[in-house]
């Protein structure tokens, strides 16, 4: 009698667990896990039984629970790989790097590890912003399996932090290789590739691109990083058909939370900022002054963080310049979510768009009733679950409407704001910034990733013409100076005529830029915060614009002061503009006076202003959704 009642908790726990695993296999993964829950109680000290809990919770969403249950698995069972694994993926799906980097490296410690695994392991070390150490576990992983394309292409990833763009660039040549149709790896090549200013083969991946999103249907385009694309002479069209399978990849299968009650009459609207930059990044500097100025009485201000805390003051500026700072890291995209969702936002504003450390999924599950992009990303998201982009009339005109997937927002001048917080450019010699004292200086700060073949021909026609110019470019790595050196031989300008700029403290860069004679602008992607900068600092802007938000924002920034006739639809007509103000120093003058006598009265750096028209922007969608409207194009105000 004694002996089958011993044997009653273990077939219990067995009938739970065929409970369990029937369940499991209609994906019914609330029931399935209560039944292998109950399997446990009946039979603690089976691992199998914790495991397939676990499992069942992570299929269900619940990753934090998921996690618990691998961890008291791995109590009956030390080292357990399945265990390790599924707290490790789990981890990584609450973007908790630190932990998930050491329960992959428990792994590859037991011997348990695979290559696949240790990709894995190797996000999460990047996650943490440690490229080498995720570099020496890829490099690792590619012994055991070296033609693993992701782990060639996170080894780019990792060279590319390190500042090894060449490295990258091989990294990803390799995973072409092994995979000629990846799409992703074929922007990510042009891209890295255009960081050291290496042009071969560039009208050759241009046209591939162009001829893979053509021949792709709408939403199935799925490219990764479709910010690449913005920098490459493609219609705007084409870049809408990657945004959108990018946003419908991200999207998947979520299923939006129930919609939010509605706010109660005469609330206040409750506006929250979704942004990973929260930090010494230029979003974090144009946003302060705005977000500080917002009426409190009729906006509640939140911002919502998904980005690491760098220690700067910015940082501290900004966790203090809202009603309310919230952290979202370690949380799954869902329970950011429902944590938005439960703090009653009305207008959700993220300022991310497809850029570096976005989290769309926490938009496509419907947090907000108004969802709106908003600064960081200058083009369409292609997403349906992102209501409006905030734009202006030359960024984003009214009949170009087909190129986005959102209704159009429009501010009545720019949509960039500008804050005067800012250092004013101090006294400085052209020999303290290692430039001529006698020469004209063409500035180009502009990222080199956004300098195309067409846009150097141009600046070196320039030169050419301009015997005692030099050239005055951003150095970002030092491995491009070979190629541009190369690139400008070949175009009849010595190299010595062009000078590198390093990165340097936000004063000595303002001072340095003000010795600027003109800023000379790159095409299809525009300088944005860094025309603003040149025009702060009384250098004039000239710049060339096209179809694309990308390639127009440099225009909309000199409408802003005044300016406009600075902007040009044509190359030749850019090239021209160019010559005659470095040979009209009156007329140079001019404009330069203008921008340092009048830089306090500017439109583009007047923040009471600016926030004035954005509020009335955000209430105007709030109007709209509590009248019970859908989203419009909303053109500028009268």
């Amino acid at each position: 009698m004694n002996a089958i009642a011993a044997e009653l908790p273990a077939l219990a726990g067995h009938h739970h667990w065929s409970q369990g695993v029937a369940l499991a296999d209609a994906e019914r993964w609330g029931e399935a896990a209560r039944a292998f829950a109950r399997a446990t109680r009946s039979a603690p000290n089976d691992a199998v039984y914790w495991i397939n809990l676990a499992n069942a919770l992570r299929r269900g969403g619940r990753l934090a629970r998921a996690v618990a249950m691998s961890r008291r698995c791995l109590r009956v069972n030390p080292g357990d790989p399945i265990a390790l694994r599924l707290a490790g993926e789990c981890l990584l799906g609450m973007h908790r790097h630190a932990e998930a980097a050491e329960v992959y490296a428990e792994l590859e410690r037991n011997g348990d590890s695979d290559a696949r695994t240790m990709v894995q392991q190797a996000s999460a070390l990047l996650g943490m912003q440690q490229p080498g150490e995720a570099a020496q576990v890829l490099l690792r992983a590619l012994v055991l399996e070296p033609a693993l394309v992701d782990a060639h292409l996170l080894l780019a990833d990792a060279c590319r932090e390190q500042g090894l763009r060449r490295e990258s660039v091989e990294c990803i040549k390799t995973a072409l290789a092994l995979d000629p149709g990846n799409l992703q790896a074929v922007a990510s090549l042009s891209y890295e590739k255009r960081h050291v200013c290496d042009w071969s083969d560039f009208d050759a991946d241009v046209a591939r691109l162009r001829e893979e999103l053509e021949c792709t249907p709408q939403g199935l385009a799925r490219v990764l990083s479709v910010f690449a694309l913005l920098s490459l002479p493609l219609a705007p069209e084409l870049q809408l058909v990657a945004a959108r399978g990018e946003a419908l990849a991200l999207s998947g299968a979520v299923r939006p939370l129930d919609p939010a009650p509605a706010a109660a009459p005469g609330a206040r609207l409750r506006v929250g900022w979704l942004s990973y930059d929260y930090r010494e990044h230029p979003v974090a500097h144009l946003m302060h002054d705005v977000l500080a100025t917002i009426d409190r009485a009729r906006f509640e201000v939140v911002l919502y963080s998904m980005g690491p805390d760098d220690g700067s003051t910015n940082r501290r500026r900004m966790e203090t310049v809202g009603d309310r700072f919230v952290d979202l890291r370690g949380m799954t995209d869902l329970r950011a979510a429902e944590t938005i969702r439960a703090d009653g936002i009305e207008i959700l504003v993220d300022l991310m768009g497809h850029t570096r450390g976005r989290r769309m999924t926490i938009l496509a599950f419907r947090p907000a009733p108004i969802q709106v992009g908003f600064l960081g990303y200058p083009g369409s998201s292609g997403a349906e679950y992102i209501d409006y982009l905030i734009g202006d009339p030359l960024v984003t005109p009214l009949d170009a409407a087909a190129h986005y997937s959102e209704k159009l927002a429009l501010m009545p001048l720019t949509f960039q704001p500008n804050g005067r917080d800012r250092p004013l450019p101090q006294p400085m010699t052209r020999a303290e910034a290692g430039l001529p004292a006698d020469a004209f200086v063409l500035c180009a700060f502009n990222n080199p990733y956004k300098i195309l073949p067409e846009v150097f021909d141009t600046w070196c026609a320039v030169l050419r013409e301009l015997p005692h110019a030099v050239l005055w470019l951003r150095e970002t790595n030092g491995q491009m100076h070979e190629n541009v050196a190369r690139e400008a031989r070949a175009r009849g300008v010595d190299p010595a005529r062009i000078v590198y700029a390093r990165p340097a403290p936000q004063q000595q860069h303002y001072s340095r830029l003000a010795l600027a004679d003109l800023f000379v602008d790159s095409w299809p992607y525009n300088a944005h915060t860094t025309a603003a900068d040149a025009l702060w600092a009384g250098v004039p802007v000239v710049t060339h614009y096209g179809a694309s938000y990308a390639s127009r924002v440099a225009a909309s920034a000199l409408n802003a002061c005044g300016i406009a006739e600075l902007a040009f639809a044509g190359v030749e007509e850019y090239r021209l503009a160019i010559l005659a103000l470095a040979l009209e120093p009156g007329l140079l003058a001019s404009y330069r006076r203008h921008l340092q006598e009048q830089r306090l009265a500017l439109p583009l750096f007047d923040t009471a202003r600016y926030t004035g028209e954005l509020q009335a922007l955000l209430e105007r969608m709030a109007q709209r959704h509590r009248a019970g409207l859908a989203p419009a194009h909303l053109a500028p105000a009268a």
